[in-house]
């Protein structure tokens, strides 16, 4: 989407706003409920919005006295392989390589969530590349499996070089206690993995994040 504006990223939420919506492209949202599942002010959410407007990157459908933003899909371009989503290429093989063992090791993955400075693209060395993984049940057994895998992936090299993994496991029937962090991790990361029962989850939190408010 090569944007027309060379201001267009001057606003503070404008990435954390193109993020949420090419996430939750099929999907509308006012200004208020994209303030609240982002967590930047309102306005700072409106001046975001009002430059990819006026850059054609998102499209609004008035309704009432509410502005509903969607992104603009004729201007997406979305790879079928979520791995290609990751910002800087360096990481594209160690976190697909991750994804694979995880699907291999750990029993009923329900999705993996990249999220963190990798998702962002703005990771250096020093960064770890944190993978958030959602499973139908027994959580502390998936933890130790993924903390081994973890382990061996840090023993491998990508082009030369290696990388440090923080993997967390959580179980389906946990998330009520988690809701505002796994919330926040679900907006914010980059799913390389999902199922449609993620997608449900998906779903469900970003609804009761927009009646919280």
């Amino acid at each position: 989407m090569p944007p027309s504006d060379p201001e267009l990223f001057k606003h503070k939420a404008t990435s954390d706003v193109l993020l949420f919506l090419t996430n939750h492209r099929f999907s509308d949202f006012s200004l208020r409920e994209l303030a609240t599942q982002i967590g930047h002010s309102h306005q700072s959410v409106r001046r975001a919005v009002n430059v990819l407007s006026s850059n054609d990157l998102v499209t609004e459908s008035p309704k009432s006295n509410q502005r509903l933003i969607q992104i603009n899909r004729q201007r997406l371009s979305i790879p079928d392989d979520p791995i290609l989503r990751i910002p800087q290429s360096e990481y594209h093989q160690p976190v697909k390589t991750a994804v694979t063992k995880l699907r291999e090791n750990i029993s009923d993955v329900v999705g993996i969530i990249l999220y963190g400075s990798v998702a962002r693209g703005d990771a250096d060395r020093r960064s770890d590349i944190d993978l958030w993984v959602l499973a139908r049940s027994g959580r502390a057994e998936s933890q130790r499996e993924a903390n081994a895998i973890a382990r061996d992936l840090e023993e491998m090299e990508f082009d030369g070089d290696r990388y440090a993994y923080d993997i967390d496991v959580e179980a389906v029937q946990a998330i009520p206690a988690y809701t505002d962090d796994i919330r926040e991790i679900i907006v914010s990361g980059i799913p390389v993995y999902k199922t449609s029962d993620f997608e449900t989850v998906e779903n469900l939190l970003l609804e009761e994040g927009a009646a919280d408010e």
